[in-house]
């Protein structure tokens, strides 16, 4: 698990590229599609003669040739640049797309020809790409980081009271031995100790009573 934290943040830079790309090229299509006819009317003039007339997307709406170019132009920003410039330029493709989506869906005609609706599904995709560069880093990865750090603090607790235990173990035998004693007989000195004094106490307390005599 440990392995997967570090792996994360690289996963989502490529992702962000990827998404980036697609918004790129779907900027390419629309800009190809607004030099398509997106109507074509057939009629009759007076004199009996078929016509027919068609308009270009750059005829019906000209902003979007120019929004498209910004949307292609900030999306391979976002694609060289990183930190807050790269996110800067991928958030400027989201608006530009956008905007793009709702100049070719406000310019359809009556009868649409199918590069509109090339246009148009161009456009949607330049949308989708561009939300999918500037979607928020998730979370999880960091509360799963925060959680095993604290498991490691609980794991290591013990050990480290263990640590503090041997410690005072360790200056209390230097202490004794400073003192001239052996700390491993300590024990067993205090209860001869202990012992001695009571046999001295009742030889003492022998020699004293006269009643003894």
């Amino acid at each position: 698990m440990g392995t997967e934290a570090p792996g994360r943040p690289v996963r989502d830079a490529r992702s962000r590229a990827r998404a980036s790309v697609l918004a790129l090229l779907a900027a390419s299509t629309g800009l190809v599609a607004t030099g398509q006819p997106w109507v074509v009317r057939q009629g009759v003039d007076a004199a009996g003669v078929s016509t027919q007339e068609s308009w270009t997307g750059r005829e019906l709406a000209a902003p979007v040739v120019a929004v498209l170019l910004v949307v292609a132009a900030a999306a391979l920003a976002g694609l060289a640049w990183r930190g807050r410039p790269g996110l800067g330029a991928r958030v400027l493709a989201l608006v530009a797309a956008v905007a793009a989506l709702g100049l070719v869906a406000g310019a359809r005609p009556q009868d649409p020809a199918p590069w509109w609706w090339v246009g148009l599904g161009a456009a949607a995709v330049a949308v989708l790409g561009t939300l999918l560069a500037v979607r928020p880093v998730p979370r999880a990865g960091r509360a799963g980081g925060a959680a095993r750090t604290a498991g490691a603090r609980v794991a290591t607790g013990p050990s480290g009271e263990d640590h503090e235990r041997a410690r005072r173990s360790d200056e209390a035998s230097w202490a004794a031995l400073s003192r001239g004693e052996d700390p491993t007989l300590a024990p067993a000195r205090s209860e001869e100790g202990a012992a001695g004094t009571m046999s001295d106490e009742g030889t003492d307390a022998s020699r004293t009573d006269p009643s003894s005599r």
